[in-house]
C-alpha cells in the first residue's frame, strides 16, 4: 500500500532512519540458476542516523512498505507492489523493465483483532539496533525481473546497463516503538494503540496495565523519519 505520510517538524522527530539501496553484485548473470545460493538481490541497509534516545533500538512494522519480507512462490512479492521504479536501460531509456505495480486486496478476517500486534497473523516487524545496521534483501533473478514486463529475455544482452530507484511512497511505517524484539521487547505486548492516530479506536492501556501486563505503546509514525541516501542504483548484465 502507498503510505499515508503526515508532516512533522524536524524538531519533533524522535529518530531518523537512513536507508541505502544497493545490489548484491554490480552484475546480473543470465545463466545464474534459479535455485542459486547466491542470487542477484536488491539490498536495503538501515541504520539509526539521528535519535533522541541514542542507546535504544527501534522496532517497526514493515507491512505495506519496501521493507516487508518477500516469500518466493507465495503470491505477489514486495517488489511486485511498486516499491521500486522500473529498471531503465542506460543505452535505450525507453526500454524499461517493470517489476510490478499490483494492488492486492487484503483478506478479511473474522472475529475481533487482538490489541497485541504480536498475536495478529501476517504482521512483520524489524528491529534496527542502536549501534549497527540491519539489511532487508529481495531476490531478483532474471526470470523475476521479466515476470510483469514486456521486455523479453532475448532483447537483453551482455554489457547492457540498467538503473533504478526506490519508490518513496513505500518508505516509512505505520507503527513503531523503542526496543528490540529479541531483547527488551521479547516478553512485551505491542499495543495497537499509538500516538498521533488511532484508526482502530483501540483503548489506550493504563499505566497500571502497562506495568502489570507488559504493554508497549506505539509512537507517532510521523515522528520516525526515513531518509533514502542512495538515489540511482546501477548494474549491468553478463552471461
Amino acid at each position: 500500500m502507498v503510505l499515508l505520510k503526515m508532516k512533522c517538524a524536524p524538531e519533533r522527530r524522535k529518530a531518523t532512519i537512513a536507508v541505502s539501496v544497493s545490489t548484491s553484485s554490480p552484475t546480473c548473470s543470465f545463466d545464474q540458476a534459479e535455485e542459486s545460493n547466491d542470487p542477484f538481490q536488491i539490498i536495503l541497509t538501515l541504520h539509526v542516523e539521528n535519535t533522541t534516545q541514542p542507546d535504544r533500538a527501534i522496532t517497526f512494522c514493515t507491512n505495506g512498505t519496501v521493507f516487508a519480507p518477500s516469500t518466493p512462490g507465495a503470491g505477489i512479492d514486495t517488489l511486485g507492489l511498486g516499491t521500486f521504479g522500473p529498471l531503465v536501460s542506460m543505452d535505450t531509456p525507453d526500454k524499461k523493465i517493470h517489476l510490478g505495480n499490483l494492488k492486492p486486496h487484503a483478506a478479511r478476517t473474522s472475529g475481533t483483532k487482538s490489541n497485541d500486534l504480536k498475536e495478529r497473523e501476517n504482521l512483520h516487524f524489524l528491529t534496527i539496533p542502536a549501534n549497527g545496521e540491519v539489511q532487508v534483501k529481495h531476490a531478483l533473478p532474471v526470470s523475476r525481473m521479466l515476470q510483469y514486463s514486456n521486455v523479453s529475455r532475448q532483447s537483453l544482452y551482455p554489457g547492457e546497463s540498467y538503473c533504478f530507484r526506490l519508490n518513496p511512497d513505500y518508505l516509512g511505517t505505520t507503527w513503531w516503538c523503542w526496543g528490540d524484539l529479541e531483547g527488551d521487547l521479547a516478553d512485551k505486548k505491542l499495543s495497537a494503540w499509538q500516538e498521533g492516530l488511532n484508526p482502530e479506536k483501540v483503548e489506550k492501556p493504563t499505566p497500571e496495565q502497562m506495568e502489570e501486563e507488559g504493554w508497549v505503546l506505539g509512537g507517532n509514525p510521523a515522528e520516525l523519519a526515513f531518509e533514502e541516501k542512495t538515489g540511482e542504483v546501477r548494474f549491468f548484465f553478463v552471461k
